[in-house]
């Protein structure tokens, strides 16, 4: 009866070895993905007007991680902004774009700040970037910043 019990207790001793050694393994094994950095999140188009309210602007980033960048789906709050995205895998380490057009000449003039939601296959797999500005009727010289000019 002793044996028998010796036997259980070595049996069980072996078991949780073996499983926390595999566990062991696992914990020390990260898992691989992809990041995305970009250089700038926001692009100010600044003041400008209606005649010139069509902009187009580029948001480059890298994958910073380990393993391939895909972006899945690029959209934008409203129509009259359009991005843009690369549709094949992008490599660690490689750079590549997006570009964001905006139709401001079809819209009203004022202030304006759009989002583009991206979906991506990395850990934390959604990220913004954003596109602001002013549209006025016409520029006049007095409202343009000094560094506008």
């Amino acid at each position: 009866m002793n044996n028998m019990k010796y036997l259980k207790c070595f049996a069980l001793f072996l078991f949780a070895a073996v499983t926390m050694t595999a566990w062991g393994e696992n914990a020390n094994e990260e898992e691989k993905y992809p990041e995305i950095t970009f250089e700038k999140t926001t692009v100010d188009f600044g003041l400008f007007d209606k005649e010139h309210g069509d902009k187009v602007c580029w948001f480059v980033f890298t994958n910073t991680g380990d393993k391939e960048l895909l972006i899945l789906s690029a959209n934008s709050t409203c129509g009259c902004t359009v991005p843009e995205y690369p549709k094949t895998a992008i490599q660690p380490g490689q750079k590549d774009s997006i570009k964001v057009s905006y139709a401001g000449s079809t819209r009203r003039v004022g202030k304006m700040k759009k989002t583009i939601a991206l979906t991506t296959n990395c850990k934390v797999n959604s990220c913004y970037l954003y596109i602001m500005g002013e549209m006025v009727d016409e520029l006049v010289a007095d409202r343009i910043k000094p560094e506008e000019k």
